[in-house]
């Protein structure tokens, strides 16, 4: 039986943004609608009925959350000593921090997510629960093309890798509002921003080439790393005005975007000027 200590709803004014069109998730990272709940259990310590992964700390706590979203789960609870507190702090920052570590720990497999709820169980565990963009048959498709093209490319150097792959997208995908899941990019070569970047960054990861994945107030594109820096690359304006306009431009050159203030971007040793031939 489950005892309900408390139960507090934070609703964060959340969607998603995808050029323009507008979807609102009623459960989702920062810029969805969020809910949280706390709760007090009457079960045992170290009862497993709930199926609780225990660990050592926050980053094997990562590895865990990363290994379920490879795997499309639809939930999974956590435990380590300490973690209320962890999540209490998070919690106050209406978790954007969490989520800024997933984005730059996870990649992809974070990108994908439609929705997350995240309920924190006193001191038991902090279960999650995720909803995604794709299925696991679309995965299964997009896993195929991926390591086919990686393929193509392989014992290029990493240079020849990017611009490839850039090409390639620019190519083959048409910018389609009728389409924000990264599938139908690589099936029907029609998608929005979020389409484009998610490809980039997927096709990135499997060539295992540093990559991240960036969402604007009403825009996405990645990040990759090159020599020691990173980059900024934007396929889909590529696509859309033609040319490298947006291919490996630095934070002096890379024009009309709004970069977030994120921990994680700050972080990153970023290029002043377009990488140089």
């Amino acid at each position: 039986m489950r005892l309900i200590r408390r139960f507090n709803i934070i609703l964060v004014t959340a969607v998603i943004i995808t050029c323009g069109c507008l979807y609102n998730w009623c459960v989702c990272d920062p810029g969805y609608h969020f809910y949280d709940s706390c709760y007090m259990f009457a079960a045992a310590k170290g009862d497993t009925g709930n199926n609780i992964v225990s660990v050592d700390d926050q980053l094997e706590m990562l590895d865990c959350l990363k290994e379920a979203l490879i795997k499309h789960k639809q939930s999974i609870s956590v435990y380590y000593p300490g973690i209320d507190k962890d999540f209490a702090d998070y919690r106050r920052r209406n978790y954007t921090d969490l989520f800024d570590l997933l984005n730059e720990y996870c990649g992809y497999y974070y990108g994908v997510l439609s929705g997350v709820c995240i309920t924190i169980n006193n001191k038991e565990c902090v279960e999650f629960q995720f909803n995604y963009l794709t299925t696991k048959k679309q995965e299964r498709y997009i896993n195929a093309k991926v390591r086919k093209l990686a393929k193509e490319y392989k014992g290029k150097s990493r240079y020849c890798k990017v611009k490839g792959i850039h090409d390639y997208l620019v190519c083959s995908i048409r910018y389609d509002r009728d389409y924000y899941n990264p599938y139908y990019a690589f099936k029907k070569g029609r998608g929005i921003c979020m389409s484009y970047a998610l490809a980039f960054q997927r096709i990135m990861q499997e060539m295992m080439i540093p990559c991240m994945y960036v969402k604007g107030k009403d825009h996405a594109w990645n990040m990759v790393k090159l020599k020691g820096k990173w980059y900024f690359v934007d396929v889909t304006w590529d696509d859309s005005f033609g040319g490298y306009k947006y291919f490996l431009k630095g934070t002096s050159d890379f024009s009309g975007h709004n970069i977030p203030k994120t921990l994680s971007i700050k972080r990153l040793k970023k290029a002043r000027y377009a990488y140089g031939i």
